[in-house]
């Protein structure tokens, strides 16, 4: 009925007549003002228009390929800028454990280290530098090496120059690992240190005239002919056999045994057959003959014990294992007088420990020689 009216009302729009009269009109024959109502906003309804719009076949492959090109530019854009971790990266941090020290003292701090990078163990190379803060110059470096998985903190020392002049400092660590960086700093004060008072003026002595200390006799290797044995005792034995016929032959007849081991094809197995012969005759002219650096430095460490001669343990190359030498000395025979020969820190700490524990007649003298003898397997 709404179209129909709305048909009417049309008609009557477009032969002249006007809205009012064409409403007064239908209402007057009957029908509902509403439905009229309706038919004239049906009328005046504006019309939908439908735009169309068709692409040529050659503009949608092009449409795609784009589209196609946007997501793969997308995606290799966020691959590369994504946050993938690198290999190694590392945060670097320094705590204070004492941010003030007089002239000549040290300073002490905790470097802090965090593997931040997916990457497994690696080196890096850490650089202590204390510099002034009023002249930008280092005053004082320290160095050093350390292996870093996933963290790591370590308390390390620095030592004030007693010339500085006091006033504030900067302590900066550089880490150094594959062509990278990473820096850390702290603020540092040095104060000026204690001077000693000055005391009655001592008048200057006569200069003293140096006395020749008399060296220690050391037996220096020789070097020895070996004669080759007219027979071959160990002709067919394994090379374990002709090694241990040889060490028996050693305890009586040294040169003939020394002669066998010439005969020997390998040269590992000639190097512990001197071993064995300079250890049994006590005799350091067949640790000469040794080839490998290690053998011979332990023929002359396990002589000089056998010799009870510590002065031996000079002709070890290794600083490591001439200071496993000389604590042997004392731990079998509690000679003290080796300490300041040590190289290593730690054992000449331990060793001196051990000379204080003796003085005092300590009963606990027995725990620090265990701990001595592991450390010692340690080194060598």
């Amino acid at each position: 009925m709404a179209n129909r009216l709305a048909s009417y009302i049309r008609e009557q729009l477009q032969k002249g007549f006007d809205l009012k009269t064409i409403k007064n009109y239908l209402v007057s024959y009957g029908y509902d003002e509403s439905d009229v109502e309706g038919a004239i906003n049906e009328v005046y309804r504006p019309k939908e228009v439908r735009h169309i719009i068709h692409f040529s076949p050659a503009t949608l492959i092009t449409l795609i390929s784009v589209f196609l090109g946007l997501i793969i530019t997308t995606g290799v854009i966020f691959y590369f800028t994504s946050s993938k971790q690198p290999q190694q990266l590392l945060d670097l941090n320094l705590e204070a454990v004492k941010t003030t020290a007089k002239q000549g003292e040290e300073i002490a701090f905790i470097v802090d280290i965090l593997n931040l990078g997916s990457g497994a163990r690696y080196d890096i190379f850490l650089r202590h530098e204390l510099i002034s803060a009023k002249t930008s110059k280092v005053i004082n470096f320290k160095e050093e090496t350390r292996g870093i998985e996933t963290s790591g903190s370590k308390q390390t020392k620095i030592e004030v120059p007693e010339d500085s002049e006091p006033g504030n400092y900067v302590l900066r660590t550089i880490a150094t690992y594959n062509g990278n960086r990473a820096v850390a700093t702290l603020q540092v004060k040095v104060e000026k240190g204690e001077t000693a008072q000055a005391g009655p003026e001592i008048p200057p002595k006569e200069p003293e005239v140096p006395v020749e200390q008399p060296k220690p006799e050391i037996k220096e290797p020789l070097k020895l002919e070996i004669e080759k044995p007219k027979g071959n005792e160990i002709e067919g034995l394994t090379s374990f056999e002709a090694l241990e016929k040889i060490k028996e032959i050693a305890k009586s007849d040294k040169k003939k045994a020394a002669g066998l081991c010439q005969t020997l094809e390998l040269q590992t197995s000639r190097d512990l057959c001197f071993n064995n012969v300079g250890e049994i005759s006590a005799d350091i002219s067949y640790c000469s003959l040794i080839q490998d650096g290690i053998t011979k430095d332990i023929c002359f460490s396990n002589t000089a014990r056998v010799l009870k001669k510590s002065e031996i343990c000079e002709q070890v190359s290794k600083d490591s294992r001439k200071d496993s030498c000389y604590m042997n000395f004392v731990v079998d025979f509690r000679d003290y007088t080796v300490c300041d020969k040590v190289v290593n820190q730690y054992l000449k700490q331990s060793c001196n420990s051990l000379k204080q524990l003796s003085e005092l007649n300590q009963t606990d003298i027995a725990f620090y020689e265990s701990l001595l003898n592991q450390t010692l397997l340690s080194l060598t």
